[in-house]
Order: structure tokens, then sequence, then C-alpha cells
């Protein structure tokens, strides 16, 4: 309920500092600042979205750009691999590091006030978790290529001993064939020496 009632005056004080941001800075910072101390009074807290965009110090609305400044950085973890063994929790394996996590901060261009925002840093990457990930498929490509290699070598084997084969009986075959040949020309020959013998010439 006291919020709803809220609701105008909250809407004409910030309505009021954005106009007069670029016209009157010090007012816009005197309207939004005593918004804050209107919500702070009713015990409304303030949102993400307007902790970022209004200093909560000055009330100066901060636009990068324009005075203000915005950076993102790196939250580094313990360099020390002793100190993060120390700081390791009992149930987390060995293989994990942790994730460096990321912050926003905006520089209050009014007052300098900093105002910063982490970001969750990311799952921890397990090591082992990757090896067995890269191993597995590696190790189950060289199964299935073995499997097929030995399935391979018997049809291989049966296809050269099946051409073997018909080469032999290729080759027995024209051998047949060329003597075959070779005794059907003898007796033509001998059948076509004129008919005579030793005999004939005796008689003669």
């Amino acid at each position: 309920m006291a919020s709803d009632e809220l609701s105008p005056a909250l809407r004409f004080l910030s309505d009021a500092g954005h106009l007069m941001a670029t016209a009157s800075p010090e007012t816009s910072a005197f309207l939004m600042k005593k918004r804050d101390a209107l919500l702070f009074e009713h015990e409304i807290p303030l949102t993400e979205t307007q902790r970022q965009h209004v200093c909560t110090c000055c009330g100066h609305i901060m636009i990068p750009g324009r005075g203000s400044k915005l950076e993102f950085k790196n939250e580094k973890p313990a360099s020390k691999r002793s100190a993060a063994a120390g700081r390791r929790r009992p149930n987390q394996p060995k293989g994990t590091e942790p994730q460096n996590s990321l912050a926003k901060v905006i520089t209050c261009g009014h007052c300098g006030r900093l105002t910063e925002v982490k970001f969750p840093a990311p799952a921890p990457i397990s090591r082992r978790n990757m090896k067995a990930k890269v191993t597995k498929p590696i190790l189950s490509g060289a199964a299935s290529t073995q499997t097929r290699i030995s399935q391979e070598e018997p049809s291989q084997k049966g296809n050269a001993n099946a051409s073997s084969k018909k080469r032999a009986k290729s080759r027995k075959a024209g051998l047949q064939a060329l003597l075959e040949q070779s005794n059907a020309s003898k007796g033509s020959n001998m059948g076509l020496g004129l008919g005579l013998s030793l005999a004939d010439f005796m008689k003669k």
C-alpha cells in the first residue's frame, strides 16, 4: 500500500531528475538523491538497474562516456597452489580449478564513487572429465577400426583364394587346349604325307 501511495512521488522525482540531467546536473542529482532517501525511508530496496544507473552516494545519473566510466575486471583466484589446496573443500576433486570471476565497475563522474557489480563465476572445469571425454572417442574409434580390419581380412583371403583357383583352372584349360591342338595337327600331318610308307618304297 505504501509503495502504491509513493509511486506518483517517485515517478515525479525520477522523471524530473532525468529531464534536468543535461541542463542542470546538480539539480538532477539532488532530485535523484531525494528519491533514494524516500525509498530508504519506506524500506523499499533499490533494484539492481537503479543501483547501476544512479549513484547511491550523490544521486548523479551515471552515463558511461559522459563523465562516468565503465570498466570490466577479472578477479583472479589465489596464485599459490598451497593456498588453493588449503581452501579446497573436502568433497571437491583434486582435478578441478577455480575460474576467474568477472566484475563490472562503474565510476561516478560527479563524486568518483565506485559501483561494483559482480557476475557469478563459471563452474570449475575438471581435468579428469575432459581427459575422459577426449580419450573415450579415440578408444572407441580404434576398437571399431580393429573390428573392421578383422572382418575384412577373412573376406580378402577368400577372394584371393578364389581368384588363384580361377587362374589355375584357366591355365589348365589353356594347356589342355594347346595339347589337343598339337595332337590334331600331328595327326593331320601324318594323313597328308601322301599315304606313303617304307613298304611302298621297298616295292618300287
